[in-house]
């Protein structure tokens, strides 16, 4: 065989070679393009399935969601103040709480706060676009309803930010009205208790008085005949009855002794200074409470004080009482200071100390009945109180009171300050 043929034989044995080669490339290239593409479809088809079960599940769970928020009374909802003021989103229990649906608000927004009293609407300030944004934000409000009692609703909502870079009220609605109305029951309640804790004190006042002239009239006139005639009886025992007299003077002394308690009983219940007016009233208190622990004091008290009816006088009288026995009790202070005066038509008194102090929110009202008993007889007037204490640092308790249209003019030369 020639060189050339055998060339000619080698050279056709590659090609049939190669192109063997070729065939099973592309085959095999075939078969994984058709396998990439079945595995592409079958992957397409999964995940589509996937998609139509995620989005049936999601449509359940917000047809889900829309029953319930249908059924309560609660609208959710997310408002854009500016550019155009809209709802972007309401849920349809809003229907249960204004006189409009979720597709009329959606529409136009004045439904929404149409449907809110005029005089409450005024504090929903987030519906301004020109209003600065709040974090988060509270209104309790009336929905403007055909009956008679209005519903009680509040909102509670938070300021955020769109995708677009909007401004978005996100809040919820829903009605209080039961926690209202039992919050104004409770509040009724409460000042019912008070108006009738005010006429007891008022009735014990009376009481009091009654009894102290009874005390001081009927008893101290009995205690006072009875030491007249018992003075008559001993001059008319013979001179060598010594021990006659002996016993006479002894039961003299007891019914003065008698007589002694009786006044300070008829003062502990209504002191007898009260009629010569407040200002007495309550040097007579300071000085019989801080005088005998040596207690060094100052009072300085208006002259429109002595013109005030009984009820504040004895009000203010008791208040300056508790504060002393206080202070006696508990304060170790060395020196005390009352003032009481009158400005922009309100009584102010202040009594401090500069015990121990203590520490006001910590006192247990359970046990200690004394500033409870001064808080309920200044509300009872309509005044305020303020404590103002820390333990070491003594204490300042005052009390601010609307001066009764009752009350007397000031005494000439006195401007109403102490």
């Amino acid at each position: 065989m020639s060189p050339a043929h055998a060339a000619e034989q080698i050279t056709v044995a590659s090609s049939r070679q190669l192109t063997l080669s070729a065939m099973v490339l592309i085959a095999v290239t075939l078969a994984l393009m058709t396998g990439f593409a079945f595995w592409s479809w079958r992957r397409r088809q999964g995940l589509a399935s996937r998609r139509r079960e995620a989005e049936t599940a999601l449509r359940a769970s917000e047809d889900r969601l829309r029953q319930v928020t249908r059924q309560l009374p609660l609208a959710i909802f997310e408002y854009l103040p500016a550019p155009v003021p809209r709802f972007q989103s309401i849920s349809e229990g809003v229907a249960r709480l204004l006189p409009g649906s979720a597709e009329e608000i959606l529409a136009d927004p004045e439904v929404f706060f149409r449907g809110i009293d005029p005089e409450d609407v005024s504090g929903l300030g987030w519906r301004d676009p020109a209003a600065p944004p709040l974090l988060d934000f509270e209104w309790i409000g009336r929905s403007r309803t055909p009956a008679a009692t209005p519903r009680w609703l509040q909102i509670r909502a938070t300021t955020g930010v769109t995708a677009s870079g909007e401004r978005a009220i996100h809040g919820a609605m829903l009605d209080v009205t039961a926690l209202k109305r039992a919050q104004q029951d409770l509040e009724r309640s409460r000042e019912e208790l008070r108006r009738l804790a005010s006429h007891r004190e008022e009735r014990v006042e009376q009481e009091r008085a009654r009894l102290a002239r009874e005390f001081h009239d009927e008893l101290g006139q009995v205690l006072t005949t009875a030491r007249m005639h018992l003075q008559l009886l001993e001059r008319q025992l013979p001179a060598e009855a010594t021990k006659a007299r002996a016993a006479a003077q002894d039961i003299e002394a007891m019914i003065g002794e008698a007589g002694r308690s009786v006044k300070e009983i008829a003062s502990d219940l209504r002191p007898a200074a009260l009629n010569l007016g407040l200002s007495a009233a309550v040097e007579w208190i300071a000085g019989r409470v801080l005088g005998k622990p040596g207690i060094a004091y100052t009072v300085s008290i208006a002259p429109v004080a002595d013109g005030l009816d009984d009820n504040h006088a004895i009000a203010l009288f008791r208040i300056v009482q508790e504060s002393l026995s206080n202070i006696v009790r508990h304060a170790g202070a060395r020196h005390v200071h009352i003032t009481l005066g009158s400005l922009d038509r309100e009584l102010h008194l202040l009594v401090e100390d500069d015990g121990r102090g203590f520490d006001a929110q910590a006192v247990d009202h359970t046990a200690h009945f004394g500033l409870l008993g001064i808080a309920e007889r200044v509300t009872a007037l309509g005044g305020s109180l303020e404590i103002d204490s820390s333990p070491g640092a003594g204490a300042r308790l005052s009390v601010n009171l609307p001066i009764p249209a009752t009350a007397g003019a000031p005494l000439p030369g006195g401007d109403g300050r102490p």
